[in-house]
């Protein structure tokens, strides 16, 4: 494959699939992106693919093509948790995974926003899980503050805490985990203003490894997401793991991994320009984010 202009260009590298970091997970909200031409252009940067709840109104048949045509293309995919709570709530678990398996899923992801599983009966389902063949995510972190006993509030967390799940998660054959997204937008803030959260976040990342940790990012409300993107890449460099990722946005996405984006003001461009001023371009200094955000 030859790609647009990389016999030319000097261009910023990151990490080829298959990836250990770097992952990319996109949400195909009811399984019926797989053979766009977004997918096509996009499947060397595009790791898993999940679904949301919107699956559960689909033909079984669309689905199961979908995530054939997937897999065929060396992406993983996920049924959403939404799902899979449904099912630990009515005890049909087995059932639930057997036909999961059926249709071509090889990843599940163990949470509980609603279930109410406690973190042994969450690790209980990691072990049960993996010894049935699939990669498994588990998740730290719930939607709602009062719902989240790693949270003592909305925009702060109980450091310990967070690194204490995740690890215990991880130790028993987790893949990886992921951090709830609404945690993380509540960390860094809508405007990156808050400050002391993205201090609480770093050190999370750091105590675990970045690596380990599959950062949901999305927003209920419209707020733009870029600008948190590039944050993360600043900070965590290029091969950070996002998830939640919307298909029409791989491409703004993988941009931003690689510099060449307005968020956070083309970084690979100046680096270039200022002669490679520090040791990896993401580390230039960024330009003031209030500009062009909303409110």
């Amino acid at each position: 494959m030859k790609r647009m202009m990389h016999d030319i260009l000097e261009l910023p590298q990151r990490s080829e699939k298959p990836r250990k970091k770097g992952l990319t997970m996109v949400l195909d909200r009811a399984w019926v992106g797989a053979g766009s031409s977004i997918v096509a252009a996009y499947k060397d940067y595009i790791d898993l693919v999940k679904s949301t709840a919107q699956c559960l109104w689909v033909d079984e048949k669309i689905i199961q093509k979908n995530m054939k045509a997937y897999r065929r293309l060396g992406i993983d995919v996920q049924i959403g948790g939404i799902p899979y709570e449904i099912a630990v709530l009515e005890g049909k678990q087995k059932e639930y995974m057997k036909r999961a398996k059926m249709l071509g899923s090889n990843v599940v992801e163990v949470e509980s926003h609603a279930a109410g599983l406690t973190l042994e009966q969450m690790k209980t389902e990691v072990k049960r899980l993996k010894k049935d063949g699939f990669k498994v995510v588990g998740e730290v972190g719930a939607k709602w503050a009062d719902h989240d006993e790693t949270r003592p509030s909305r925009d702060a967390i109980y450091v310990d805490k967070v690194v204490a799940k995740m690890s215990e998660l991880l130790e028993v054959g987790a893949d990886h985990v992921y951090w709830e997204g609404m945690v993380v937008r509540a960390l860094l803030g809508n405007r990156l203003e808050n400050q002391a959260g993205q201090e609480q976040f770093l050190k999370v990342a750091k105590a675990v490894g970045q690596e380990r940790i599959i950062f949901e990012m999305w927003s209920a409300r419209g707020n733009p997401n870029t600008p948190l993107w590039a944050w993360l890449v600043k900070h965590l460099g290029p091969d950070v793991n996002l998830a939640n990722i919307n298909l029409q946005d791989v491409s703004q996405l993988e941009s931003i991994r690689r510099g060449c984006s307005f968020d956070p003001g083309h970084p690979y461009v100046r680096w270039l320009s200022h002669s490679r001023p520090t040791p990896n371009w993401w580390e230039m200094e960024s330009p003031d984010y209030k500009v062009d955000l909303p409110g």
